[in-house]
């Protein structure tokens, strides 16, 4: 009996091997207990009637399958434009969420982050192997992916902080391997976070940004932490990003600006009212899409947090989203 296999699963079996190794000393985080969500899918919602997409990042993700997000959809009353979900280099991109995500024209969004891998290691070819299999499967998908590598990158809180050089080549690494292989779906998303940790100029944002012909959307991260820590205070929607938005769209005069991850909470101000202000705010003018972080983690980000929460995300999408509008 003879087997044909493609040259995606042959990189794939090839990376495996060097990731299996890797685990035998790296414990793994287990799964979310998701039990409690719905089944089957609800009455297919409908599609918020904007100019501008509205996604989710939601607990379990499409590693549950597609339930997590049919109930965050059932909650919202509205069908997510784009599924969010992180990703690190220990996973392949797997089909079945890539298919997940992608129903009734949903488009997927991951972050993939490269924990424990040195800058010096991708750029010395360690993992190319790896990274052509990532390219290989998304181009076998051959539907639009959004990638979003390094996220935060500006924040001391991830990994990959404070080389921004190299994580400019170690990016433009990446994409050479993706056109070599014709991955010509996947479109590339820059997102560091709203404010530079530390905010020193070694550390500005720009330093890390790779260039127009390796970044096909700019986008930003930011978070509305109110009083929940001692250095925090309440900001509005617009305060949030205000001055992330200048710095970030003047890096390009064309390209378009997402919102990659966004939430706030419900301790010092008014959560539905500061949700409120998000679906009507006219202050960005290139936002093109916002994705919420859906998930009870340092706070409760979740779009149910509170019943006058989850009314106000009901009637800001079922109002259509406003934010484009200037």
């Amino acid at each position: 009996m003879h087997y044909i296999f493609s040259k995606a699963f042959l990189y794939r079996l090839i990376a495996l091997s060097a990731i299996f190794l890797s685990l035998m000393s790296c414990s793994t985080v287990p799964a979310p207990d998701i039990s409690e969500l719905p089944t089957k899918e609800p009455t297919e919602p409908t599609s918020a009637p904007n100019h501008i997409m509205f996604g989710s990042y939601t607990y379990g993700g499409v590693w549950h399958g597609i339930e997590p997000i049919y109930a965050l959809e059932t909650q919202l009353g509205q069908k997510l434009s784009i599924v969010h979900w992180f990703s690190n280099w220990y996973t392949f991109l797997d089909q079945e969420s890539l298919e997940i995500a992608s129903t009734a024209g949903r488009i997927p969004m991951i972050s993939w982050q490269p924990h424990n891998r040195s800058f010096e290691d991708i750029l010395a070819g360690k993992y190319d192997v790896y990274i052509r299999s990532w390219a290989l499967s998304a181009k076998d998908f051959d539907k639009t992916i959004y990638l979003r590598p390094f996220p935060e990158m500006n924040g001391n809180w991830t990994p990959w902080n404070g080389q921004p050089d190299k994580l400019v080549l170690a990016w433009r690494h990446m994409v050479h391997i993706f056109n070599q292989e014709g991955a010509n779906n996947v479109k590339w998303v820059w997102s560091p976070n709203a404010n530079d940790e530390p905010r020193t100029l070694e550390n500005r944002m720009e330093l890390y940004y790779p260039g127009d012909d390796y970044v096909d959307i700019l986008a930003v991260d930011g978070y509305n932490w109110g009083s929940t820590r001692s250095y925090s205070a309440w900001k509005d929607f617009d305060a949030v990003f205000e001055s992330a938005y200048s710095r970030i769209t003047a890096l390009n005069n064309d390209k378009p600006f997402w919102i990659a991850e966004v939430a706030s909470t419900e301790y010092g101000g008014n959560k539905a009212q500061w949700i409120e202000d998000m679906f009507n705010s006219t202050a960005f003018p290139r936002l093109e899409a916002i994705i919420w972080f859906d998930e009870n983690k340092e706070t409760d980000w979740r779009v149910n947090s509170s019943d006058i929460t989850l009314a106000a995300f009901r009637e800001g999408l079922s109002n259509n989203l406003k934010l484009a509008s200037k």
